[in-house]
């Protein structure tokens, strides 16, 4: 006979199901050995349970009989015998669960009933293969397990329950209970809706906030550009002040030393060497042990006369005869007759225009100190001018010796420095006087305009 295939409802594997043609033999041998494998597959379909003890077929000559048997029919699956002979002369189809019912043989036919009601009953696709009846069978203990542990937990309550020996309530007092239980429910309730007006105006609240504070971010986030931007500007000023306060100081410094620099002591310095006065490093005089060069007593004569004739136009001192004329080393002093040259070469016979010259710049001398004692009458020379002679030391070089013509040029040049200092005293003192006066025409003109 073709072997029928069933397959498994899980995992559609193919169940080898053979050797029906064995429960359709008269043979009782084979008959309970067909019942036997039937039971076994249905006992791996149902986890144990007996199958071939609740499914019962009922022919008519035996059906006085089963109702003598112990067994109540109420609790089996009863087939009578017409029915199993019309499920055995049905065509072939398909059953619900997919098992596929070709033309069988009246026991093979009954095995695909059986895998329905087994369906059925225990909610599970039949049939199925060992691993699978396993898993299932796991499962459902696991599930009796987990039912075994509700029913001691109840079982547990009910007990402690009974331990508390608590007695019902009234229908009054239930009804009191209710209706508390009511009035806190409406409570609860108002309070809920309270809440969630409350909750809505917080939410509300906090979209404000949010908005507020975004808004703040960004005012925050622009303040500090700001805030950068202007410390960039005023580093930037600081640094162009610490320039301009560095090249104040050092302008300030550089004006301090031209206010203490004058130029007259630079230009003209009167000092001495031996027995000669000199200017600006000139010798003015010769002696026999020292032969100076008439070169360098013209250059000396010189920067006097350039002396003289500048802190006269500087004071504003007007000489009265003469007229003094500074031309490097060729001075000459003019009176109304005409030019007198005070340069050399000369000899000591022919010197008369030469001697005339140093007298007139001696006269133009004592004129300036003079007019000095009429600005300020605390002012003296060192050495008296009286006429040709400086400290009764005559001038003149004709007729003199040259030692004593040298130290009346050095009182000379004594004298002249004496009027030399006066003179820059004087030129500060109209300097502060000045800078004091455009000061105060500032400060006036400031309240003024104010």
């Amino acid at each position: 006979m073709e072997k029928q295939i069933f397959r498994c409802q899980s995992c559609r594997v193919k169940l080898n199901i053979g050797r029906l043609d064995a429960l359709a033999g008269p043979d009782n041998s084979h008959g309970s050995s067909g019942h036997k494998q039937i039971s076994n597959i249905a006992s791996s379909s149902f986890g144990g349970s007996k199958v071939d003890e609740s499914f019962i077929v009922l022919d008519h000559n035996k059906s006085k009989g089963a109702s003598g048997s112990n067994r109540n029919l109420d609790e089996s699956f009863v087939m009578l015998a017409g029915s199993a002979s019309s499920l055995r002369q049905a065509p072939a189809h398909a059953s619900a669960n997919g098992i596929p019912l070709q033309p069988l043989d009246s026991k093979f036919a009954q095995m695909a009933k059986v895998f329905e009601i087994a369906s059925g009953a225990t909610k599970v696709d039949q049939p199925m293969c060992h691993d699978c009846a396993h898993r299932v069978q796991d499962e459902v203990e696991v599930s009796i397990k987990e039912a075994q542990r509700e029913c001691a937990a109840y079982e547990a309550a009910i007990k402690r329950l009974a331990e508390e020996d608590l007695q019902p309530l009234t229908h009054q007092e239930y009804a009191e209970e209710m209706k508390q239980a009511r009035e806190a429910e409406a409570a609860e309730k108002a309070r809920a809706d309270k809440l969630e007006v409350e909750l809505a105006h917080a939410e509300r609240e906090l979209s404000e906030l949010a908005a507020s504070s975004s808004e703040l971010d960004s005012l925050e986030e622009r303040y500090w550009h700001d805030f950068n931007d202007f410390q960039l500007q005023l580093r930037a000023h600081v640094d162009e002040r610490d320039v301009l306060l560095n090249k104040m100081e050092n302008s300030a410094a550089h004006l301090k030393r031209l206010q203490q620099t004058n130029v007259y002591h630079d230009v003209f310095r009167i000092w001495h060497e031996g027995p000669f006065g000199t200017i600006g490093g000139f010798r003015l005089g010769r002696t026999n042990e020292a032969p100076v060069e008439w070169d360098e007593i013209n250059a000396a004569w010189g920067q006097t006369v350039l002396l003289l004739k500048t802190m006269a136009q500087e004071c504003g001192c007007t000489f009265s005869s003469y007229r003094l004329i500074p031309m490097g080393s060729y001075p000459q002093i003019a009176d109304k007759r005409g030019t007198h040259d005070l340069y050399g070469p000369v000899s000591r016979m022919m010197c008369a225009s030469y001697d005339r010259a140093m007298v007139m710049f001696l006269t133009c001398v004592k004129e300036f100190a003079d007019w000095i004692v009429s600005q300020d009458n605390s002012f003296e020379m060192a050495y008296a001018i009286d006429q040709d002679k400086v400290a009764n030391m005559t001038i003149r070089l004709q007729f003199n010796s040259d030692a004593k013509w040298t130290k009346a040029l050095k009182y000379m040049l004594t004298n002249l420095k004496y009027c030399l200092k006066w003179a820059i005293t004087h030129q500060k003192l109209e300097r502060n006087a000045s800078t004091a006066r455009t000061s105060h025409n500032h400060m006036n003109s400031s309240s003024i305009r104010q």
